[in-house]
């Protein structure tokens, strides 16, 4: 009996640490939430983040320590934002040392289990850092063949980049996308964050916008951060031109292009956004190719009632998870809001092209966040997408 009582007393620090340690990770998950975000579709998937950092703790550790010293692949901060996961996966692993009954009784399954478990344990962790690692997606567009010539149009749709960082001065990521010749990059939100620092966001507007047309659209994370005008004038002092609300008219290759973008509607009092959206698409000419940045996938049913050539979106981040063979994320940060068609769990469009009607297809990126969220992406890359649009 009194043995039995000591070895209770050893193992009592073990699962206090990892009490301590998972309080101290969920508290600075919630720390990480601004206070407008609040909301059950915003903190419901960031405390089952929290609550599986248990299962995804080898899977935090590779990646922390990736974006924190290999410099082409993340910075450190990211890193330091993944200090309270690292820290209680190390508790964690305490716990099943072979010093702890709980191995010992793993034991009763064979030597086998035990390798199995290693095995599982490394290829989360092998995996978890090569799904970090940025991807372009490409996508053909078929459009209206008196809208566009024969040679077509090629943009770069890039969204949910979160001031996250991708080499020194942004060049893992700016110098991908001009390397794929675009006629314009379409940024349709997010591409700074409401709490990670500007300096990774301006690196690369200002690396893309002195080399192409950028067309950009606010998200929810920037409206978050209640710093508007100044990301307008980060913006425009690169050169970026800025829709919200409004619609620009270019030419392309011979083609005339009208480019709408909408705010996120966030702040919006009810019937704004909607009001917002017939107004440029009210603002656009038939004969002319059109193009709508609008952050939100989910309102999909709203965007199908215009004739807009091509919408641009992003902020699902691909489900977060991808289900391999399914093409579907696990999860989204669907925020409500006018008319929205998408759900917070295994959303319909977290990544892919959609048609929409006759006329209008859909294009959602995945998103290029990485150290910003403290809930890690796992078969879903990064992504740069790629679109063509070609003549029917």
């Amino acid at each position: 009996m009194k043995n039995t009582r000591a070895t209770a007393k050893k193992r009592v620090p073990r699962l206090v640490l990892v009490g301590i340690g998972y309080l101290v990770s969920l508290a600075v998950t919630f720390a990480m939430v601004p206070p407008q975000a609040a909301q059950s579709d915003v903190v419901a998937p960031t405390m089952a983040a929290a609550a599986l950092m248990l299962l995804f703790g080898p899977y935090l550790l590779a990646v922390g320590c990736t974006t924190g010293f290999v410099p082409e692949l993340g910075s450190f901060l990211g890193f330091a934002a993944l200090l309270p996961f690292c820290a209680l996966h190390i508790a964690f692993l305490l716990v099943l040392s072979k010093r702890t009954s709980l191995w010992r009784r793993m034991g009763r399954f064979g030597e086998r289990a035990r390798k199995s478990a290693v095995a599982a344990l490394a290829f989360v962790s092998v995996a978890g850092a090569w799904y970090e690692m940025p991807c372009v997606s490409r996508c053909d567009v078929l459009v209206d063949g008196g809208k566009v010539q024969a040679e077509g149009l090629r943009f770069a749709l890039v969204t949910d980049l979160h001031s996250c960082r991708y080499g020194a001065g942004q060049r893992v990521l700016s110098e991908k996308i001009l390397s794929l010749n675009p006629d314009a990059i379409l940024l349709s939100g997010d591409i700074f964050d409401d709490r990670l620092p500007d300096g990774n966001a301006k690196a690369f507007l200002a690396a893309v916008a002195k080399e192409r047309p950028c067309f950009y659209a606010f998200g929810n994370h920037e409206h978050w951060s209640e710093r508007i005008p100044e990301m307008r004038d980060i913006l425009e002092s690169t050169g970026v031109t800025v829709l919200d609300g409004s619609v620009r008219t270019v030419e392309m290759k011979g083609v005339k292009i009208d480019i709408c973008g909408i705010d996120d509607p966030t702040y919006m009092a009810d019937g704004e956004w909607l009001r917002q959206l017939a107004s440029v698409a009210a603002a656009t000419a038939s004969s002319r190719l059109k193009i709508l940045l609008s952050h939100r996938p989910e309102y999909s049913s709203a965007y199908a009632k215009y004739d807009f050539d091509l919408v641009c979106s992003g902020h699902l981040h691909g489900g977060q998870w991808g289900i391999p063979g399914l093409g579907l994320g696990v999860c989204g940060p669907s925020s409500g809001g006018p008319a929205p068609s998408e759900r917070l769990f295994l959303p319909r469009r977290a990544g892919g092209v959609y048609p929409l009607n006759d006329t209008t297809t859909m294009v959602v990126s995945r998103g290029l966040a990485r150290e910003s969220t403290p809930l890690p992406r796992f078969f879903n890359h990064p992504e740069i997408v790629i679109v063509d649009l070609i003549p029917r």
